[in-house]
């Protein structure tokens, strides 16, 4: 144990004078609201640093109630019982997505997969059912699949080197082609209706997919901040190196990273076979951007080392209410679109203004 000695506290007027000059773009634990938290170059401190710091920390948050507000203003139908759940009914897949996507960020890595992972999956699950497996067997080969595509991602960036960007958007489009080679680009209807049922089904009126969110988010939210292995994906993605001379084994962490990844997008695949009651090659086509959004909204960083699960929820929410309003208020598509788009923009501005502060 390491011992421990106390001090006299300097008086009020020795206190700046016996006070050593902090390293460039410390961060001064003492306060969060004096404007004076970082030290600059010349010796003086940047202005308001505590309070800015504080407004992203919880902008998120205030975005989420002000959207809340705004389209429960404009529309009677937004606070329905029915229409809150149809909210977390339409964002359930991309929730799930976007929580394996905030565990591969802190870790520093990136898996653009996931889209084409769960075309891939759907494809797998219709396929096996139409050749007369059960749907038993069709969602645990969907499962396997999702597993078997993190463990190629691992190979591609562990092994071999490649940045993930790179490697992940590359085999997406290797996975996309493999898909529509498998139904000849069409869609294929589940012949039996044992998954649809099951999928679509609502206990205590909410469907299955967003009891499966929660379950998602509440275990991802408890490795992440309770347990060891939480911390070795939040050591490695703040430093790879230091990590690895402290004991910790960056590969396999990796590894569990993007098993994770795919293990949660063939999830989000199992239910939109289910919902859709078929599976096609360019199912969740660009979802990858929708699950970036959220996970940016909500303040996870590309350099890894930092991010909060329940932050990456709150963008999610913010995209599907978003979303829902603007149905609600009958908003052109190419409006609506345009909304996303800008919202996205937001999302990596953001997105390096947090980087950028973490990094001072």
């Amino acid at each position: 144990m390491a011992s421990t000695s106390t001090t006299e506290a300097p008086s009020k007027s020795s206190a700046s004078a016996a006070e050593p000059r902090r390293p460039l773009g410390v961060l001064d634990p003492r306060s969060w609201l004096r404007p004076s938290a970082v030290t600059t170059e010349d010796g003086t401190r940047a202005g308001h640093t505590g309070i800015v710091d504080r407004i992203l920390d919880l902008g998120i948050y205030v975005a989420l109630i002000a959207l809340v507000l705004y389209f429960a203003i404009a529309s009677p139908y937004f606070l329905t019982q029915r229409n809150l759940i149809n909210v977390g009914y339409a964002v359930a897949v991309t929730g799930i997505l976007a929580a394996g996507m905030t565990i591969a960020l802190i870790a520093g890595q990136l898996d653009l997969t996931v889209g084409a992972n769960v075309g891939l999956v759907t494809v797998t699950v219709a396929l096996l059912i139409t050749n007369g497996y059960s749907p038993v067997i069709a969602v645990l080969a969907g499962l396997a699949v999702g597993a078997v595509i993190g463990l190629c991602n691992t190979v591609l960036v562990v092994r071999l080197g490649i940045n993930s960007i790179i490697a992940t958007l590359a085999f997406s489009l290797a996975l996309r082609g493999l898909a529509l080679i498998l139904t000849n680009g069409q869609v294929k209807p589940l012949v039996k209706p044992q998954l649809q049922d099951f999928i679509t089904a609502r206990f205590l009126g909410i469907p299955v997919s967003v009891y499966v969110l929660i379950v998602v988010f509440l275990v991802a939210w408890v490795v992440l901040s309770f347990t060891r292995s939480g911390w070795h994906i939040y050591g490695v993605g703040g430093n790879a190196s230091a990590a690895l001379r402290s004991g910790i084994r960056v590969r396999r962490v990796y590894m569990a990273v993007f098993m994770s990844t795919g293990i949660l997008a063939a999830i989000g695949g199992v239910i939109t076979a289910g919902n859709a009651g078929s599976g096609g090659p360019n199912y969740a086509n660009g979802t990858e951007f929708d699950v970036l959004t959220a996970v940016l909204l909500g303040g996870i960083g590309l350099a890894g080392g930092s991010g909060k699960m329940q932050r990456t929820l709150a963008g999610v929410l913010v995209i599907g209410v978003l979303n829902n309003g603007l149905t609600l208020l009958s908003v052109d598509t190419y409006y609506q679109q345009l909304a996303r788009g800008a919202v996205f923009v937001l999302a990596v501005i953001l997105g390096a203004i947090s980087e950028r502060r973490r990094a001072r």
